[in-house]
């Protein structure tokens, strides 16, 4: 028969087990490491970054580029630091390293466009940030200066409306004019531009920003601001290739504002002036001798009123279709495209859309000759009212959260819905205090039609080795046309005598650029030079005609 044996542990034993326990949990909390991270020149990288390897513990060296970081014994550091390879450290128990990092030779040999030329990055000394077409291609913005935002330290850009196509504003390092423009100076493919909301995303080889004195003094006084350089795609050597890219985008407010309900309202009125209830509840019988629709204040419970931002608010697409073709030969190259971008507005009544088309032909005539030739269209047309008004003084969102959700006891809900401006701040003497958000977006047509053609070409002559020259010239014309028409239920027809009017202005503005320059590059013993002369002639004209009518028949 087989007999159980059981056996205890004694006080040294447990104190054995505890001992053995704490050991486990010390180590698996891990060591603290120390170590300093230094460049090609044994000088600390101030502000490197020190990380576990698929952790997101991690920190960044200080001024002597020293770091202390808490791991686990085994741990993998990664040490990274901007125009540096990354570096992988096992620290296999140690706990003090150093780390010298490596200088990023493709970073450093990357061509930056400056001023009227080119230099490699690692020989430049102003400040100028860069953006590469994949940071900016699978944006679905109307402009390209939308796809740009929080992606340059020092560029701040916003939105001018809320309206698609409203377009955006770039200050970089901070506005420098209270009253004057503050837009910085715009380049595209070496030739200066107005805007460049008729480029699309997919079209965009590069953007540089020179943000300093010292990069942006080529240009003189007109980039005061900034100046945004940006080069659009050329042709490539090899087969000729099509491709296409496009998409589609449901937009939806996910969540809108908690607006007071029928009963909080008319609550809040009674609260701020008693007067005020006898407009949405009384206990007493209307002209006809029949009840009051609200006898009391608790008569709103539960009921559901006007919603403003629904009615205003809708579900909307856009699309964005482009085709290319690229190809060529080591002596011609040529690349094409069209795109299409639609946006519906979530906004009532308002919208854009934009169609753009370029071609450009690169050709090597000779072992010095070279040419090249762009040609650009751009049509673009916004529809809306936007969300302001006045030249920014009358607010329509403003307009939709402080309309008030019920007509209380002198009007149903669907007459407040239908009346341009609110009857109840009309007989206090209001005026225009609150206009009806919906019956304003429907009630005024505002189209904005734009047609742009531009084309630039150059001639380079390599003169003798190192020295070339360079004459290049564009053109560019952009015809403009506003149509304006406030029906009745606006609140400038209300303002007019409740007479509809409407106004209609044409733009034209042309402008041409010859710019002609002599460059000397050369590298004499260890120092590169690079002596640039250039001398540049623009025109610039426009024409505007302005026609306005007024009092329609209803």
């Amino acid at each position: 028969m087989y007999k159980p044996t059981y056996h205890t542990l004694s006080k040294r034993g447990y104190i054995t087990l505890l001992a053995l326990l704490v050991s486990i949990i010390t180590f698996a909390q891990g060591v603290t490491v120390k170590g300093t991270v230094l460049d090609e020149n044994k000088e600390p990288l101030i502000g490197a970054t020190i990380q576990v390897k698929g952790e997101n513990n991690g920190v960044a060296a200080d001024l002597d580029g020293n770091f202390t970081l808490k791991v686990k014994k085994n741990a993998t550091l990664v040490v990274s630091y901007i125009g540096y390879l990354t570096q992988e450290v096992r620290l296999q128990g140690k706990t003090q390293i150093t780390v010298q990092l490596t200088p990023d030779s493709k970073t450093l040999d990357e061509v930056i466009v400056v001023g009227y030329g080119t230099m490699k990055k690692s020989d430049l000394t102003g400040s100028v940030a860069s953006v590469a077409s994949k940071d900016i291609e699978g944006f679905q913005t109307s402009s390209v200066a939308g796809a740009l935002g929080g992606q340059i330290a020092g560029v701040q850009i916003t939105s001018t409306d809320g309206t698609p196509g409203a377009g955006f504003n770039i200050s970089i390092r901070g506005v420098g004019t209270l009253t004057g423009d503050a837009s910085p100076l715009y380049i595209v493919d070496g030739f200066e531009v107005s805007d460049i909301d008729y480029l699309s995303n997919s079209d965009i080889e590069s953007i540089e920003v020179l943000k300093d004195a010292s990069s942006s003094a080529i240009y003189g006084a007109r980039a005061a601001n900034g100046v945004v350089l940006i080069t659009t795609k050329s042709g490539k050597a090899g087969k000729t290739t099509i491709s296409y890219n496009g998409s589609a985008t449901y937009r939806k407010i996910s969540k809108t504002l908690d607006l007071l309900s029928p009963y909080e309202f008319v609550k809040l009125q009674g609260e701020v002036n008693e007067a005020y209830s006898s407009t949405y509840f009384k206990a007493e019988n209307d002209a006809d001798g029949n009840p009051y629709k609200y006898q009391t204040l608790d008569d709103y419970i539960g009921v559901t009123g006007v919603d403003w931002q629904g009615e205003t608010f809708n579900p909307t697409w856009s699309q964005d279709h482009n085709i290319s073709i690229m190809g060529g030969t080591d002596n011609t190259k040529y690349n094409g495209s069209l795109s299409r971008y639609v946006e519906n507005g979530i906004f009532k009544n308002s919208g854009f859309d934009r169609t753009t088309a370029k071609f450009r032909l690169d050709q090597k005539i000779n072992k010095k000759v070279s040419f090249n030739l762009t040609v650009n269209y751009a049509m673009t047309n916004r529809k809306g009212v936007g969300t302001s008004g006045d030249s920014g003084r009358f607010n329509m969102l403003a307009q939709i959260l402080s309309a008030r959700p019920t007509g209380g006891l002198k009007m149903t809900n669907e007459e407040l819905l239908e009346s341009a401006i609110d009857p109840e701040m009309l007989s206090t003497g209001e005026s225009l205090a609150q206009v009806n958000p919906v019956k304003q977006a429907e009630s005024v047509t505002n189209d904005k039609r734009a047609e742009m053609w531009s084309a630039n070409a150059a001639v380079n002559w390599q003169i003798i080795k190192g020295l070339t020259f360079k004459t290049s010239g564009s053109y560019n014309t952009t015809n403009n046309r506003t149509d304006i028409f406030y029906r009745d239920g606006s609140k400038e027809a209300y303002r007019n005598g409740q007479k509809p009017y409407g106004r209609t202005q044409m733009g034209r503005d042309v402008r041409w650029t010859n710019t002609n320059t002599l460059t000397w590059k050369d590298k004499v013993k260890k120092h590169n030079y690079d002596v640039m002369l250039a001398h540049e002639v623009s025109f610039r004209s426009s024409e505007y005609l302005l026609g306005e009518a007024m009092d329609f028949p209803l």
